[in-house]
């Protein structure tokens, strides 16, 4: 009895031998615990990189938008200093939209003045105790040369609204004040003169 005992121990010890060496792998086969850690620190580090290169691109790109919208408020005259990004955006738009007009309209000038005898002509010419008129007209542009002895306050706005209502695209203006006498000179784009304008004008301005 004794005997079949001590192989029934041996047995069992066999198998319990044998199923721990099935359920264990080989150190070969067991990867090491320092390169699992390794693989996982290398890892996380690559997404940590990642995400600060993405952070610092989105960061690149904001501050050129800033620095884009800060430059269209120093080109764009009818933009405040705290303009919105919507304001910024819509008056650069209607802005340019002015430039173009304006283009347009010096390329008709100059295409009508170089179909006409570049020589000025002299239209009209008056003179009063008060005051002086000269309009000088080439082509499309019309030069007007106003003095005034009677140097009111606002003469020379009214005389430049004049125009407007005339709708006479004024190029430039030139205002100057001299012991009491108002100079006021007027390059403006006429139109070849349609409907009488530059008469119009002359007019409204004498009855000032």
């Amino acid at each position: 009895m004794k005997k079949e005992g001590e192989e029934d121990d041996r047995d069992l010890s066999k198998l319990i031998l044998a199923d721990t060496a099935s359920a264990i792998p080989p150190l070969s086969q067991q990867p090491p615990p320092m390169a699992e850690g390794r693989a996982a620190f290398t890892s996380t580090s690559r997404k940590r990189t990642r995400t600060e290169a993405g952070q610092e691109t989105e960061r690149g790109r904001r501050e050129k938008m800033s620095d884009m919208y800060a430059l269209l408020q120093t080109m764009v005259p009818t933009l405040f200093p705290k303009a919105t990004r919507v304001k910024i955006i819509s008056e650069t738009a209607e802005y340019i939209k002015e430039l173009e007009r304006r283009r347009d309209r010096l390329e008709e000038m100059k295409k009508s003045i170089g179909a006409v005898a570049a020589t000025p002509i002299l239209v009209s010419q008056c003179s009063n105790p008060d005051s002086s008129l000269r309009v000088t007209v080439s082509g499309n542009v019309a030069f007007f040369g106003i003095q005034s002895v009677r140097a009111r306050r606002g003469l020379a706005t009214q005389i430049i609204m004049v125009f407007e209502k005339h709708e006479a695209q004024v190029f430039a203006a030139n205002v100057a004040v001299n012991h009491g006498l108002l100079m006021v000179t007027v390059t403006a784009f006429v139109g070849n003169n349609g409907d009488g304008v530059i008469d119009k004008i002359i007019r409204d301005i004498r009855n000032l």
